[in-house]
């Protein structure tokens, strides 16, 4: 044992160990610079061959020009971004004036509920009121609370007023977010997604609004909302578009809400279709996920290339989430730069391919190809495969992409029933009665019947005997299914839209009057 303890360190102090690490060394320097030069490669070839077939990788292309700060809403104070702190104590830039006024800060208020429209369910205008009689009471003890609820809403929001004001005066809304900080979470993310409860403002309004008849301010509630809208959806990023369709969700409330009235007259009607007429859900799902893949996904992982400790971090939190992808293996310390190269091309060709699954000039969407996107992402997400990394990407940065274009799909399926909806209703105006095809409301009241962006057939609508109408599109699978609408086995409450019909609901319950 001696000798061979003896012979070890000679060995350690004699050339041969000394050329023996110095050839390690080399190796694994070659290594390094052989991947880099791999993973740069790749990334160079991909970047060509997209720009070949016309992308671009501009984001400032993507990014819509400024408006001036008199003709631009999301200039106004209200919208100014000031510094705040967290709970941990770290200062960001927020939406703190817009905050304040809604309320949406310590000690929270909750806005009694709208409704749920798309199962038809009117709004609660019983507990909508006794909500905000008790929140008015509370903050203005011991007075006379005005006798409308409308009223009382306003008195206790008066941002709301100032804020119709404002949008009157101001005809365009252009939200300018520092789009550097979406990388780290800044607080410019708020700025966008705080426009979902700034509707729900508008949109309660607007409900109280047609309660008390008054359907000229709840049609301007409307439009202000369309308002936001517009500069939610003109943003090249994921979040914007998502926050979009959570706005139009929300005003669409009111939109069904006057509809089932019968409470919007022909001119207003007119107005209401213009408005829905602009919106292009499946252009923004193409210019949202352009915007990612050049805005988030290759600054993301070009910071992660230099950054390794950052990349380490977001493996642990979607392990945390529950990523079965393995990455706790993948020791990204000792990671090439190469490999984010690879990564960063795998990554923007899987979200430029996405791009593809819809048409916006032929008004089409292609659910059988995303499915197969979906079916690809459930296998890279388990066995050897969630080793590699493909596996790593699919986890962290293209899985939710196949889930999303059926929101955008299913938003702009409900913004074309809501315009053939608001020409079936003036047409109901001037003929006392529905027609019994949609092909009588052209041109007197819309100019054109959009057709179903599922199969590019017309959206199916038949008279029902008590006078009403049911209108639907064949939904995700494609399938006439009579207008049958799927709820979920394992949440009864929760429509399954991978099944069954997307319906434009029928009033399932009269307004309490």
């Amino acid at each position: 044992m001696k000798r061979f303890f003896a012979k070890v360190g000679r060995f350690f102090w004699s050339w041969g160990c000394l050329k023996f690490v110095l050839w390690t060394v080399t190796l694994i320097v070659l290594f390094y610079v052989e991947e880099d030069w791999r993973g740069a490669r790749a990334w160079a070839a991909t970047k060509a061959e997209w720009e070949a077939k016309g992308e671009s990788f501009d984001l400032n292309k993507l990014i819509p020009p400024p408006v001036p700060d008199d003709q631009n809403l999301a200039a106004i104070p209200l919208f100014k971004m000031e510094p705040a702190k967290d709970d941990k104590g770290n200062s960001d830039l927020e939406p703190v004036a817009l905050r304040r006024a809604m309320r949406t800060g310590p000690p929270n208020y909750e806005l009694p509920s709208r409704g749920d429209w798309m199962r038809g369910e009117l709004p609660d205008m019983a507990k909508i009121k006794n909500a905000i009689a008790a929140d008015y009471s509370a903050a203005f003890k011991g007075a006379t609370p005005p006798g409308d609820t409308l009223a009382q809403f306003d008195a206790r929001y008066p941002f709301l007023t100032d804020f119709l004001a404002e949008s009157a005066n101001h005809p365009l809304c252009r939200f300018n977010p520092d789009y550097t900080t979406f990388l780290t979470g800044g607080g410019t993310r708020w700025l966008l997604i705080d426009q979902i409860p700034l509707s729900y403002f508008l949109t309660l309004q607007a409900i109280l609004a047609l309660d008390q008849h008054q359907s000229d301010l709840a049609l301007e509630d409307i439009k202000t909302n369309f308002k936001l809208l517009s500069s939610l959806r003109e943003q090249p990023l994921l979040v914007s578009g998502l926050c979009a369709i959570g706005v139009a969700s929300a005003n669409f409330s009111a939109v069904y809400d006057g509809l089932a009235l019968h409470a919007w007259n022909d001119t207003q009607l007119a107005d209401l279709e213009k408005e829905l007429a602009k919106i292009d859900f499946l252009s923004d799902y193409q210019h949202d996920l352009r915007g990612e893949a050049i805005g988030v996904v290759i600054p993301s992982w070009d910071d992660f290339k230099g950054h390794s400790s950052r990349f380490a971090t977001a493996l642990k939190r979607s392990s945390e989430a529950g990523s079965k992808s393995g990455n706790q293996d993948f020791f990204p310390d000792f990671w090439a730069d190469g490999w984010f190269d690879l990564v960063k091309a795998q990554a923007v060709t899987f979200d430029l391919n996405a791009v593809g699954f819809v048409d916006p000039k032929a008004r089409l969407v292609f659910p059988k190809t995303v499915d197969q996107f979906a079916a690809e992402i459930a296998q890279r997400r388990h066995g050897w495969s969630a080793h590699t990394l493909s596996g790593i990407f699919t986890s962290e940065a293209a899985g939710f992409i196949a889930f999303q274009v059926e929101k955008f799909s299913r938003m702009q399926v409900w913004v074309d029933e809501a315009r053939i909806a608001s020409a079936l209703e003036r047409y109901r105006l001037a003929h006392n009665a529905y027609p019994d095809s949609l092909d009588a409301l052209v041109p007197a009241c819309i100019d054109e019947v959009p057709h179903d962006i599922m199969n590019g057939q017309p959206y199916h609508y038949r008279l029902r005997p008590d006078g009403t109408y049911l209108l639907y599109s064949v939904g995700w699978n494609q399938t006439d299914d009579g207008g049958k609408v799927v709820y979920k086995k394992d949440a009864p409450a929760q429509v399954d839209y991978k099944e069954g019909d997307w319906v434009w609901p029928t009033p399932q319950a009269a307004p309490a009057k």
